[in-house]
């Protein structure tokens, strides 16, 4: 369908389902009834159990305190359509749009006396007849994907974490085990379904409503609702990796371990995760290497300068598959606590790691001396390198690997769990970044990368104005092509919106 038509065509819909929906209303409430007349069961209010498992499964303690007023259900892409027309005859009504439910970002994926779309239901998971994509519905979990797929020898570039959604993960960007070699996950979709503003289904590929193609990864919840995004299957075989714990004692040959990682040639076999952690309920230190090399030959000297650091409090390194993995790394999440991410990136020298690893460690006896039981973590790994010439971009700022093979992107996350630490765990958090960049903009520190990972970011950060002054011009002019009524800036609140 060309571009032209597929717009008329939205525009036939939009006008159908206005039609449709003749009744309008001002309140929340009076929304979730004309929801309920034309859904029945798919609504869902306070205190119902199928309102109260939605809620209390999102994966942060901060996202489950948000009451919507109710939760709509759909199980279909053309009910998802349905919901958005009736939708538009409400006014003054804050919707969230929820796949995963893995951000820690109140009001990300949830919607405080509003209207929270839960698209777990969209679920479907279905292999193309020539064994090159597979289909996946937007409400699925990534172990879900992964299972179906390691018994057939096949796999996806997907999250490194079993439990997290296919949704948030791939419109924000989305790093895997094979991002070394394959880039950002949503550079391995090979066409995205997706709902707009109108109500009309359309796709975004590489030879339809390619400008909207682009704008999905890494746009997240600006242009409309991916229900399924259509996969490019890698075949792979088994794979070394797992993780070494090593004591504080370890942490000075680990820093010069990464930073040596970082400072030698690109190897696009590598995915390291370095997190340094501290525990307040054992009142310790440690760091646990995630250690990944995408080949199962019994030579991985590539590892050796981080296998070889001693002494070792445990290690999981083998040769397994991607859920194996994947399991893994959720069985290492803290789980109910309430939670903050922030992130910033930079280029590495020979010095700053150790430089930002001081300023962690009195940022964390800090936390500690107020929240005694409070986990903080500092993560270092790598940026995906872009697509290569002549492939769909996405919009980041990399145009060459020899551009993200030295930039360092660190992730900070605090936790507690208790509700009352919360906006001491966002100040902490906050202040920490900000000191770090303040330290990295001194004279032989590197600098500051503009670049921010979007699915890393905390509230008061600004991931999309790391994109670059053209990319968000282009952004903009997408925008205003597929969403003409700013749904997805006003109606749909949450996330981070095009400013």
């Amino acid at each position: 369908m060309t571009h032209l038509s597929t717009l008329l065509f939205s525009s036939l819909v939009f006008a159908l389902g206005a039609q449709a929906a003749t009744t309008t209303t001002t309140t929340t409430i009076g929304c979730c009834r004309l929801l309920e007349d034309a859904f029945g069961s798919l609504v869902v209010y306070p205190d119902s159990a199928q309102y109260n498992s939605s809620v209390s499964s999102y994966f942060f303690l901060e996202q489950r305190q948000i009451p919507p007023t109710c939760i709509v259900q759909p199980t279909a892409a053309n009910e998802v359509s349905n919901i958005v027309k009736t939708l538009s005859s409400c006014s003054d009504v804050e919707v969230a749009i929820r796949s995963g439910g893995h951000s820690p970002n109140v009001g990300f994926s949830n919607a405080s006396n509003g209207i929270t779309l839960d698209l777990r239901s969209l679920n479907s998971i279905v292999l193309a007849a020539d064994g090159k994509t597979v289909s996946v519905g937007t409400g699925n979990q990534w172990g879900d994907v992964y299972q179906k797929l390691d018994s057939l020898g096949k796999t996806v570039v997907g999250a490194r974490v079993f439990d997290v959604g296919i949704g948030g993960f791939l419109s924000g960007g989305g790093i895997s085990f094979f991002s070394p070699r394959d880039g950002f996950g949503c550079d391995n979709v090979q066409n995205f379904q997706v709902v707009l503003a109108s109500g009309a289904i359309v796709n975004a590929n590489a030879q339809e409503n390619q400008l909207l193609f682009k704008a999905l990864k890494g746009g997240q919840n600006n242009f409309g609702i991916i229900t399924r995004f259509d996969l490019f299957i890698k075949t792979t075989a088994k794979f070394w990796g797992g993780a070494i714990v090593t004591p504080e004692s370890a942490d000075a040959a680990q820093l010069d371990a990464f930073t040596k990682f970082k400072q030698a040639a690109y190897n696009p076999l590598i995915e390291i995760e370095q997190t340094f952690v501290y525990y307040g309920s054992q009142k310790s230190y440690f760091v646990s290497n995630n250690l990944f090399y995408l080949s199962s030959s019994s030579n991985i000297s590539a590892l050796d300068s981080f296998t070889s650091i001693t002494p070792q409090l445990s290690s999981t390194l083998r040769i397994s598959d991607v859920a194996s993995f994947a399991s893994e790394v959720e069985a290492g999440q803290p789980i109910n606590q309430y939670t903050v991410y922030a992130t910033t990136t930079f280029p590495i020298t020979s010095t700053n790691l150790k430089l930002i690893y001081t300023l962690w460690k009195t940022t964390t006896d800090q936390l500690a001396a107020t929240i005694p039981e409070t986990i903080s973590a500092m993560t270092y790994q790598s940026i995906p390198p872009p697509p290569t010439e002549g492939a769909p971009k996405n919009l980041f700022p990399f145009k060459d690997p020899s551009q993200t093979h030295p930039l360092v992107l660190l992730l900070i996350s605090v936790y507690s769990p208790y509700e009352k630490d919360y906006a001491l765990l966002q100040q902490t958090s906050k202040e920490f970044i900000t000191a770090v960049e303040t330290l990295l903009k001194e004279p032989g520190n590197g600098g500051v990368s503009p670049y921010k990972y979007l699915n890393y970011a905390a509230s008061w950060q600004d991931p999309i104005s790391g994109y670059g002054a053209v990319t968000i011009k282009e952004m903009k002019s997408t925008a205003a092509i597929y969403d003409p009524k700013a749904f997805f800036q006003t109606v749909v609140k949450g996330g981070y919106k095009l400013k």
